[in-house]
């Protein structure tokens, strides 16, 4: 089966062409495309007609999927896949439009996930970006007085129903010890070694960090702004621009993202979802 990969900007992301995913893959192809995942950050498969199952089994000849938090959100029939959709309503009535912020996927566990797949089922005619941004050039770019300061610094995840940016008062409501923290929550370095690789990242969640270990929530506020303001310039992010029947999946290990909501929203915007088991931060 003959594949190429082709680089989709200069910062992260690259494109597997030649590649059926309803089909099995070989130990040496699988070995080429985990390599070309762990160097690009984000792969994108395009041309795909998948069903759930089927997007099961190709998420499966890359990693080990892993049950979704949100049960209400899972594809009948086929649970370890989870849907995203803006057909969803808020109490009050309006589309819950998730992902606007930057984050990565489920920070708030031990052992987050390695990598996220997104399917696009239906897509409006335009818009509905996803962004990428590239955590491993975002850290080997920081200034160096910004990375001495990192050094070894960790941060408490906190999971929080609302996917919207963790407000001043909200990281303020509870005023804990930094080791009634590690007992409550979860705690990960905020430099984190990539387990294949070995190259270093910065592993950050703005939606579930409450703030940094040995700092109060204002000092944590200011150097999170920081960081995420250094970790999206422009040169370290791909956007990516959705076709119907795209598979793109990412490396959390090394990768922030958001969605951009810039299209009609009285079309539908629905995706399949799947994440692959990953380790303990380090």
């Amino acid at each position: 089966m003959a594949f190429e990969v082709c680089k989709l900007s200069k910062s992260l992301g690259a494109e597997v062409k030649g590649l059926d995913l309803r089909e099995a893959l070989n130990p040496s192809i699988r070995t080429k495309i985990n390599d070309a995942f762990v160097e690009n950050v984000v792969l994108v498969f395009r041309n795909q007609n998948l069903t759930a199952q089927q997007f099961l089994a190709a998420a499966k000849q890359l990693g080990q999927p892993a049950t979704q938090k949100l049960s209400q959100y899972k594809v009948p029939g086929c649970p370890m896949v989870s849907y995203v959709s803006n057909q969803e309503k808020t109490d009050a009535g309006n589309p819950k439009l998730l992902g606007k912020a930057w984050h990565t996927d489920h920070s708030f566990q031990p052992e987050p996930p390695k990598a996220t797949l997104l399917y696009g089922v239906k897509l409006p005619k335009r818009g509905g970006d996803t962004w990428f941004a590239n955590m491993k050039l975002a850290y080997d770019t920081l200034p160096n007085k910004l990375k001495d300061r990192i050094k070894g610094l960790e941060a408490i995840h906190a999971y929080r129903e609302s996917r919207e940016v963790m407000s001043k008062n909200e990281r303020n409501a509870e005023i804990l010890t930094d080791a009634e923290e590690r007992k409550l929550n979860t705690v990960h370095p905020v430099i984190r070694t990539h387990d294949i690789s070995g190259s270093k990242s910065i592993y950050l969640n703005p939606l579930r960090i409450k703030r940094f270990i040995g700092m109060s929530s204002d000092e944590s506020s200011k150097l999170l702004e920081r960081l995420i303001l250094h970790s999206t310039k422009d040169n370290l992010v791909y956007v990516h621009r959705w076709q119907q029947g795209d598979v793109i999946i990412w490396d959390n290990r090394q990768a922030m993202h958001r969605v951009e909501h810039n299209y009609d929203l009285s079309e539908e915007r629905l995706m399949h979802r799947i994440i692959l088991k990953g380790i303990k931060p380090e």
